[in-house]
């Protein structure tokens, strides 16, 4: 089974070098608006939230939300909520 990266679903194998950029692009805006969702959204909540929560509150998709979260600059404490590790804004760190 082949399996199909979100860029190769933008342009098809046969469309021009300009769409294929084009579609690299899309990438590269979607995850930066995701980053910056799952900041705000952790920012807005002083208890930190989990990966789970900050997915129901944002509507992004719980994989993507748990692949993007360390990318944000967030801090991982050692706390856990239902099972799950819970994050927060490290405001020394902004």
């Amino acid at each position: 089974m082949t399996h199909l990266s979100f860029v190769q679903t933008r342009a098809r194998r046969n469309d021009s070098a300009t769409s294929h950029e084009a579609a690299k692009a899309a990438v590269t805006r979607k995850a930066d608006a995701e980053r910056a969702a799952i900041r705000q959204c952790v920012n807005a909540a002083p208890d930190g939230l989990t990966a789970r929560e900050v997915s129901i509150r944002i509507g992004v998709d719980y994989v993507e939300t748990q692949r993007r979260i360390s990318e944000c600059g967030l801090t991982k404490t050692d706390m856990r909520r239902d099972g799950c590790a819970v994050w927060r804004i490290d405001h020394a760190r902004l």
